[in-house]
């Protein structure tokens, strides 16, 4: 196992246990590589059962049933992990993730099938995955007459989205503070939701980051959340109230060491 396949291994862990990982995760899986059960039309494999994919190849996958009794398409993100659970005779391929999930779109994938960490595709969460570079953005909403709008803060303090937001906000140095709302809008939800307002250092916008901080919400509280960009330049309306509360995140800049201060520009 090298060493990009046992990271993938033990993200997949964290992943498994912490949505903060889950954003790293699948984006390392996409643009990686993996393990599967199949042959070519050539057949040219190793004594080691790995098959040589050649240029033009014509590709077939083996598919198993899963406990419901579901076709599925099993890969592997090792050698090690594939060999626990197949035959040392049968078949097997390396390829690009994109690849499989392109020649497989509509079927139903399965990662690290019956090891102790793994994870179910279903072609919904695949044809996003593929197209995440140009994702839809969250809906907007765009109000059509003066609305009162509510702000407060939660009473009943989401404790274990908090955790798993600070820890995904770490991964990524352009996230430099974060807060929390409740928000009541009459004019497009029932009851209050509540608001993570994120204030980049950064001027550009990035959608992929925005969803990904839903996902995260969205799978540590198991409702939906909305996330909400500040403009560091308003002092009213829902950005002026966010900066007027204290942040549940900060980004912490690294101090420099005694040396790198005494070298480093004055």
């Amino acid at each position: 196992m090298d060493k990009q396949e046992k990271y993938l291994e033990e993200l997949l862990q964290k992943a498994a246990n912490e949505p903060a990982y889950r954003p790293e995760f699948l984006e390392k899986l996409l643009n990686g590589h993996v393990y599967c059960l199949g042959t070519t039309d050539t057949r040219q494999h190793n004594r080691h059962g790995l098959v040589e994919l050649q240029q033009g190849d014509h590709i077939y996958l083996r598919k198993w049933q899963n406990h419901e009794g579901r076709s599925i398409v099993p890969f592997f993100l090792s050698v090690d992990s594939l060999r626990q659970v197949i035959d040392e005779q049968e078949s097997y391929l390396h390829m690009d993730t994109r690849e499989l999930f392109n020649i497989t779109l509509g079927d139903h994938l399965m990662l690290n099938p019956n090891l102790p960490y793994g994870k179910e595709f279903i072609p919904e969460e695949i044809k996003s995955l593929l197209e995440q570079n140009s994702v839809a953005p969250l809906e907007q909403f765009v109000a059509q007459q003066d609305t009162q709008v509510l702000l407060a803060q939660p009473s009943q303090y989401p404790h274990q989205m908090v955790e798993q937001l600070n820890k995904y906000f770490q991964q990524h140095a352009e996230i430099e503070k974060a807060y929390l709302a409740l928000m009541h809008n009459p004019a497009r939800d029932e009851k209050p939701v509540l608001v993570v307002g994120v204030l980049l250092n950064i001027a550009e916008r990035n959608q992929i980051l925005i969803n990904q901080i839903g996902q995260v919400a969205y799978d540590s509280l198991g409702e939906v959340v909305d996330i909400f960009m500040i403009d560091p330049q308003e002092s009213s309306g829902l950005s002026g109230y966010l900066l007027e509360t204290v942040p549940f995140y900060q980004r912490q800049n690294k101090k420099k060491g005694f040396f790198a201060q005494l070298f480093s520009k004055r």
